[in-house]
């Protein structure tokens, strides 16, 4: 009697998408475990109080129209350059406090090392090539536009 082979979580976009919902970093930890899956590596990108030595207050994320689409291809590409892996991807648009979540990724495997590098491509190609902007606000009542260069 042979051995059977590692089992490996079938490859496969769970979700991706653009919303201007608060995003559950559980739900996109949730959505890419199964009964096959070793790893489960995650992101959230987080609004932070500062930028550049400023103090920022807020952000609002603004979207091309396409930038949906955008996500889902960009997971679908990184599902098959990563196959085995499951992955969910969503980043949120609107006004955003310090400490709300922009982005949330996960991505799961049957090994850590899959899970990883799916996962920090993943939230690379997401922030290159989705076509979302950000406008921060800073204490001193100024603002500024970051990602308008792409």
């Amino acid at each position: 009697m042979s051995t059977p082979g590692p089992i490996q979580a079938d490859t496969a976009v769970v979700a991706a998408f653009v919303t201007d919902e608060p995003l559950d970093h559980a739900q996109a930890v949730s959505a890419v475990q199964d009964e096959r899956t070793g790893a489960v590596v995650s992101f959230s990108g987080v609004i932070r109080d500062h930028d550049g030595g400023r103090s920022v207050t807020s952000l609002d994320y603004t979207c091309h129209p396409g930038a949906d689409r955008a996500v889902k291809d960009v997971a679908r590409a990184v599902a098959e350059e990563f196959p085995g892996t499951r992955i969910w991807a969503a980043h949120r648009i609107g006004h955003l406090e310090v400490g709300d979540s922009a982005l949330e990724a996960a991505v799961g495997a049957a090994h850590r090392k899959l899970a990883f590098a799916a996962c920090d491509a993943l939230v690379d190609r997401i922030k290159a090539e989705v076509p979302i902007w950000k406008e921060q606000s800073f204490a001193d009542g100024s603002t500024e536009w970051v990602g308008l260069d792409g």
